[in-house]
């Protein structure tokens, strides 16, 4: 695993924003991040060199939590 952790990080999400941004840097090099809640309480996860497997993992987990939050809705309304 070659994930790096540059700081002690803790965002609650909320209602986002979430935002994917991508392109060329100032030096022409390509780019892409994961850009999570704005302005100084904004997190980028930079995914430029993150093979396509792992993404897919990020997929996964995300729907995996998305499936979590959903029950935890209904068990609310019920």
């Amino acid at each position: 695993m070659s994930a790096q952790l540059y700081g002690p990080i803790a965002l609650d999400l909320g209602d986002g924003p979430v935002a994917a941004t991508y392109g060329r840097d100032d030096d022409g090099r390509p780019f892409a991040r994961l850009v999570l809640g704005e302005g100084s309480q904004q997190v980028a996860i930079s995914v430029t060199r993150t093979p396509a497997g792992t993404l897919t993992q990020l997929q996964e987990a995300i729907a995996q939590i998305a499936a979590w939050t959903q029950r935890q809705t209904m068990r609310e309304v019920a």
